[in-house]
């Protein structure tokens, strides 16, 4: 009867075919936590520019609330360089039932990886005569 003291070709194959497979398991997952990662800073940016814009309009003085007093609102430089295809929208409506008030309406847009429109992020603020 005769030992073996070596591998076979067949079961280094093997072990290559096994360690290739793993590896672009890992690599796939890296890819999708990257995405993942990408997505939420991104999120978080969009937050905080609608916050800072919200917070630069609840400043204004009552008669520059206004839809023409806010056309010339933009994102950000550093937010245009985060979010792909950025938009910034902002109404202000001053409903007929309640004429000491407004309302101010923040949003931002953009497109995610896939090339589709990401969930937008809205924020609404009511500001009253003082």
């Amino acid at each position: 009867m005769t030992t073996r003291r070596g591998v076979t070709i067949l079961e280094v194959t093997v072990a290559g075919v096994l360690l290739v497979a793993m590896m672009t398991v890992c690599l796939e997952f890296l890819q999708a936590a990257a995405a993942q990662r990408r997505a939420i800073r991104q999120r978080q940016t969009a937050i905080q520019e609608a916050a800072n814009v919200m917070e630069r309009l609840s400043a204004r003085p009552w008669e520059e609330l206004s839809p023409q007093g806010v056309a010339g609102l933009e994102l950000s430089q550093a937010a245009r360089s985060l979010l792909p295809d950025g938009k910034l929208a902002v109404e202000v409506i001053s409903p007929a039932d309640e004429p000491g008030a407004k309302q101010i309406v923040v949003a931002v847009g953009w497109e995610d990886d896939s090339g589709g429109s990401a969930w937008p992020i809205r924020l609404t603020a009511w500001r009253y005569r003082p």
